[in-house]
């Protein structure tokens, strides 16, 4: 399912997933109990967060929480919501966000089958930034953003990454509003699975659930499945 999707001549697959956490050191703690071995602390300068990840073969799972509020709250910031994202249990919104990448990584926006803005914070020093496919202060879904820089197989292999990232499912409330159109496309493409519920649920499997293992977080709404 996150592998590819195929517009034309172009396919798509999943770079990323984050959660926006204003308790990330109990999270933390729950994957590194499962055996998950997670990144030193990298800091968003301009953005106003600070990540952890889990690296898998293909992929990996981005912790997000803030470290400078200011920056978070800046003109430049504020479209993407990471703030409310953060404080999702106060706020309501989706903590969650989907990075995926084009196969053909010089390919122009214009072709892409959805429509992009640019986000530039200070850390990102390459290019023209980052493009987000959710519409600005679009908070009741997930932030959806494009790569395209190559994936670092050699941090993967650094970080003994074992596990492949074989699927995603996101629940978000019934009552949310219509997708908007870049989201509904990954949806429909099957780049992302995504069912109504009584609130935003994030599910993942690893190893297409060999062990037939399942973990309900206690820190996060989120099930692992390996």
């Amino acid at each position: 399912m996150i592998q590819s999707a195929t517009e034309e001549e172009m396919s798509w697959e999943l770079d990323h997933v984050f959660f926006a956490t204003s308790e990330p050191g109990a999270l933390a703690r729950e994957l590194v109990e499962l055996g998950v071995a997670l990144t030193p602390h990298r800091t968003h300068a301009g953005q106003g967060t600070t990540n952890t990840s889990a690296m898998f073969e293909n992929a990996y799972f981005e912790i997000l929480w803030a470290h400078d509020r200011n920056e978070l709250r800046s003109e430049i910031v504020q479209p993407l919501g990471l703030d409310e994202r953060i404080r999702w249990r106060e706020t309501g919104a989706c903590p969650i966000g989907l990075c995926f990448r084009p196969s053909d990584l010089a390919s122009a926006p214009a072709t892409w089958p959805f429509a992009t803005w640019r986000f530039k914070p200070a850390y990102v020093t390459v290019g023209d930034g980052i493009p987000i496919v959710t519409p600005p202060r679009c908070l009741n879904e997930p932030v959806l953003f494009v790569s395209t820089w190559p994936r670092s197989v050699a941090a993967h292999e650094h970080r003994g990454a074992r596990r492949t990232l074989t699927g995603i499912q996101l629940s978000r409330p019934a009552s949310s509003s219509a997708m908007s159109p870049g989201f509904e496309w990954l949806v429909k493409s099957s780049l992302v699975s995504v069912s109504d519920g009584p609130g935003y649920f994030l599910e993942l499997e690893w190893d297409h659930g060999r062990q037939g293992e399942v973990h309900d977080l206690s820190a996060a709404p989120i099930r692992i499945r390996g």
